[in-house]
């Protein structure tokens, strides 16, 4: 379980609120010094600070990143399965008397809606197609030439390799999400300790812990509840709409297997 990015973008401004103020008003500062927490140990808190803004940016850097890997992921794969399956179809229809070269060609069952089945599938076809003139033959009368099946195989290449550049963003936007939730709870536990002691010493002061709104942290944290942080997640939905996060469950659109 984990929180939101809203949340946690809303605890770094109030977080860092407070250490400035702590800081910025000398009736507070002076305070606090001589309760220990000097400049030295404040400038701790802010350097957590730095690092969990620092960390929030890096991940949504990387949840873009993602996204547009799989948005190119999605134009690919839609594009390579759109002129495979429109040949599929043409020569399911010239060869359907010929159960053999079906055979050969892998035209019996369905088309793999997969990354991987697909990739599989249809690479298995055009090299068959390239290599067995028999077949090639066949179909020249369609003024489908090599260069043409070379360039439709290179479409499917595409897809792989822009697959493969979604799964490795996945895996860097993970790792980033990992580490802003390790700086957040860094800093937390710091501010924790440091808002006890604001409470205590300020407790007859109530106008000097408005100033630092305290309160305001205790509310972010106390009011939000924890979730599966799938406002992390690049959407995931049918490709009709947005882009599937996972590219083995990427499927072509509006296409008869």
């Amino acid at each position: 379980m984990a929180y939101s990015s809203k949340m946690m973008e809303n605890y770094s401004v109030a977080a860092i609120f407070t250490i400035e103020n702590s800081q910025g008003i000398d009736e507070i500062r002076i305070e606090l010094n001589n309760r220990g927490y000097d400049a030295i140990r404040i400038q701790e808190g802010a350097d957590l600070h730095s690092d969990f803004a620092s960390a929030i940016q890096a991940q949504i850097i990387a949840r873009q990143e993602q996204y547009t890997k799989t948005m190119r992921t999605l134009t690919a794969f839609n594009i390579a399965f759109n002129v495979y399956q429109g040949l599929v179809n043409l020569l399911r229809v010239t060869f359907e008397n010929e159960k053999d070269i079906m055979q050969e060609l892998g035209l019996f069952g369905k088309r793999e809606r997969s990354a991987s089945g697909f990739i599989t599938q249809s690479t298995f076809f055009y090299n068959t197609l390239l290599n067995k003139d028999k077949i090639y033959n066949r179909i020249a009368k369609f003024q489908i030439t090599k260069e043409m099946l070379q360039a439709d195989l290179e479409l499917v290449n595409d897809f792989e390799k822009a697959n493969q550049e979604q799964e490795d963003a996945k895996g860097s936007f993970k790792e980033e999400t990992k580490k802003r939730d390790i700086s957040y709870r860094k800093l937390r536990h710091w501010m924790r300790e440091f808002e006890k002691v604001n409470k205590i010493v300020f407790h007859d002061k109530p106008y000097l812990l408005e100033r630092l709104r305290l309160q305001a942290l205790t509310d972010i944290t106390n009011k939000t509840k924890p979730t599966d942080s799938t406002d992390d997640q690049p959407p995931t939905t049918t490709p009709a709409t947005q882009v599937q996060s996972n590219p083995e469950s990427v499927t072509a659109n509006n296409h008869e297997s």
